[in-house]
């Protein structure tokens, strides 16, 4: 904001006032008027940059403005000063208030400049400086569309979605024969990826809360990818993890190593749900899953080529365990799951159980 004193003693103070009328038109501008030869000129690009003037002490400001005047010798009819608002401001704290973004039980607050968002039980909130340019307490997800939707429907899990994530190890129980170190997985390399339709029937339904009975049945694919130059190989006896070698056996760089294993899933999961809670579900339930395949992919430094190796690896047929979700309005949904069995068959191989979580984005 820029706050401009035009002092005229003589017929000069009109043109100015002409020049400026030609110079900002197009602004919004509050110009006070003293006898026939002085003007108070202030303006802003828009009317709320107007209304900040009121967060300022202009006698403070016009006092220094006096001494200013005072201390000028030379005789001229137009004198333009420049000062920092924020010295003039009644909260200096104001000032320096920096952008932030807050999380936490109250909602999520976010600060871009003059931009204010607060997100919370109430709905969505958008400030321009003190003015509220959104707000809505009535938008439901649907999908990554945000529409309002009347209360009364089915869950809001209901439908097709895509989950993206990260899978890690639940548990790595030490076991014989294996040394953790050799099957590390890289955390950001290790992905989730599920594809799935969620079916939804009413259970209790109330003014403000309702609970469902959510079935689900999904795609899914475990991406492990492993630390370091090893990959999975399977023997007579286990599988072992080993240094990928060239064709004269000496070990290699590798840019990728990763198991592959992809499923095909049902789960049931009740679903509580809220209408104007700032959560707008949490699910739990159990799944259960089928192998449908594995394979490794080993990609070497220095060439785009990729082997694959397709063979079972010792890895169990079915997969089960449990998972939880919860519900964030106008956010992706949040999802964890949990095997509650091992991912290989006993002794053949480490004893490690599968944890994916992530984001779900429909």
């Amino acid at each position: 904001m820029l706050v401009l004193f035009a002092i005229g003693a003589r017929a000069g103070s009109l043109k100015l006032n002409e020049k400026f009328n030609d110079q900002f038109s197009d602004k919004d501008s509050i110009i006070v008027t003293f006898g026939d030869k002085t003007r108070l000129i202030i303006y802003g690009e828009n009317r709320q940059e107007l209304e900040k003037i009121m967060k300022y002490d202009l006698n403070a400001l016009l006092k220094d403005l006096k001494v200013r005047l005072d201390s000028t010798q030379a005789d001229t009819t137009f004198l333009r000063e420049e000062f920092d608002g924020n010295k003039y401001l009644k909260n200096p704290g104001e000032a320096n208030e920096k952008d932030y973004l807050r999380i936490g039980l109250r909602g999520i607050h976010i600060k871009d400049g003059d931009t204010r968002v607060s997100i919370d039980g109430k709905g969505v909130e958008v400030k321009d400086g003190d003015e509220v340019v959104s707000s809505d307490s009535t938008y439901r997800r649907v999908g990554k569309r945000f529409h309002r939707r009347s209360w009364g429907g089915s869950s809001p899990r209901k439908g097709f979605n895509i989950a993206l994530g990260l899978n890690t190890y639940g548990t790595n129980e030490t076991t014989a024969g294996f040394n953790k170190s050799d099957y590390d997985l890289k955390p950001f390399g290790s992905r989730y990826v599920s594809l799935g339709y969620v079916a939804s029937a009413n259970v209790v339904r109330g003014k403000d809360a309702r609970l469902t009975l959510d079935f689900g049945v999904d795609f899914s694919w475990y991406n492990m990818m492993y630390d370091g130059n090893n990959t999975i190989i399977k023997t007579d006896d286990a599988v072992e993890f080993v240094p990928v070698v060239d064709d004269n056996k000496q070990e290699v760089e590798v840019r990728k190593s990763k198991l592959v294993v992809p499923y095909v899933n049902l789960s049931i999961m009740p679903t509580l749900s809220f209408s104007r809670s700032f959560i707008s579900y949490i699910s739990a339930g159990a799944y259960g899953g089928y192998r449908l395949g594995s394979y490794t992919k080993v990609r070497k430094v220095g060439t785009k080529d990729v082997d694959h190796d397709r063979r079972n690896f010792y890895i169990e047929d079915l997969r089960y365990g449990l998972a939880a979700e919860i519900g964030i309005r106008n956010f992706p949904d949040f999802f964890v799951n949990y095997d509650l069995n091992n991912l290989f068959e006993a002794n053949r191989g480490p004893s490690v159980r599968m944890l994916s979580f992530g984001v779900r984005l429909f």
